[in-house]
């Protein structure tokens, strides 16, 4: 999936086709414009305030507390990037908002939309990433009031590919003992033992963010089949023949390969025989040039936030082959643009 300039009439298909059309511009200043009109459409409420629309540009302003002749301005241009519908009388919201953007919706993305504040002050970063190759390690960058943010954003965006993941992982017959590391809000891990009656899973992720998603947790009502393990999976024992399936999700790209080498080894320890060890994160293709606008964008933005990146199927397949682990063929998401699954068996 690629972000780019999609031509409205004939004469923005001729200006693409000839070279003419100032693309760089679109790809930059526009993109930025776009994305901060979603963002503060979302933190001030706009989408909220439409949900039961149309409403003029100055009802919504009275709902949201902004001013009128500005908040005009937002909502044409929220209208013109095809999130909101003009109408006779006012606007009114696109089905994509509807979808993605409204608290209540059961696909809703905005509290992942909200974290991407968070997301802009660190991209900020990337020039100084570039000139000394320093990251600006993200968790250790969030404020004390900003661990709520992470926590309930990354909740948010785990909606995209729970359902899918739940339906479609392999869960060996007879799992009783999950264990999902770095899972923080356990949405994953709720998607899997709902599905699962009988299995019960164990989060594991750090201090800070255990105690920022565990009003999340809680809000699920799994009572003690879902609970929280507050530990560093770089440091934590995690035991011997303790589990049958072990999650790692979007956590490999905070690591090195030396650190997610070892964490795979004491993952294969901790597995029951039999048991699976199942890696989900956003994949870089495999071979020089063959990583798209995404994926490639997407390893740099690691890179920059935690000093890592993202890896290939094969880089993980091999760190769970020296584990002593069998892997199998790569599960690609199709609600993820980017995610895949590798998943390995303990013999």
């Amino acid at each position: 999936m690629k972000l780019g300039a999609i031509p409205e009439n004939p004469l923005d298909l001729a200006a693409l086709a000839t070279g003419l059309a100032p693309t760089p511009l679109l790809d930059t200043i526009v993109a930025l414009l776009l994305a901060r009109s979603v963002m503060v459409g979302v933190r001030l409420g706009v989408f909220e305030a439409l949900a039961d629309g149309p409403y003029t540009a100055a009802e919504v302003a009275d709902r949201c507390g902004t001013h009128p002749q500005a908040t005009d301005r937002l909502l044409s241009a929220l209208a013109g990037a095809g999130y909101l519908r003009r109408v006779k009388y006012g606007f009114g919201l696109a089905p994509v908002a509807r979808r993605w953007l409204l608290k209540g919706s059961a696909h809703s993305l905005y509290d992942a939309i909200l974290l991407q504040f968070v997301d802009a002050r660190l991209i900020e970063q990337t020039e100084r990433f570039v000139r000394t190759g320093e990251a600006a390690h993200l968790h250790e960058a969030l404020g004390a009031d900003e661990w709520d943010v992470y926590q309930r954003g990354m909740r948010s965006g785990a909606n995209i590919a729970a359902a899918e993941l739940a339906r479609r992982l392999p869960v060996p017959p007879g799992a009783r003992d999950l264990l999902d590391i770095g899972g923080s809000h356990g949405q994953y891990s709720v998607a899997l033992c709902r599905r699962h009656p009988d299995l019960r899973a164990v989060v594991l992720d750090l201090p800070q963010a255990v105690a920022a998603a565990a009003p999340i947790l809680a809000r699920e009502g799994m009572g003690d089949r879902v609970t929280h393990w507050a530990a560093d999976a770089r440091e934590a024992d995690l035991g011997e023949c303790s589990y049958d399936v072990i999650l790692i999700f979007n956590l490999i790209h905070h690591f090195d390969a030396a650190a997610n080498r070892d964490l795979f080894v004491r993952c294969a320890r901790a597995l029951r025989p039999g048991g699976m060890l199942a890696v989900g994160d956003m994949i870089r293709p495999d071979g020089p040039g063959a990583s798209g606008q995404l994926d490639a964008l997407v390893d740099l933005y690691f890179a920059v936030t935690s000093a890592a990146g993202s890896y290939t199927y094969g880089e993980v397949s091999g760190w769970q082959a020296q584990a002593g682990l069998r892997p199998r063929k790569p599960m690609r998401l199709l609600a993820g643009p980017g995610a895949g699954v590798q998943i390995a068996i303990k013999p």
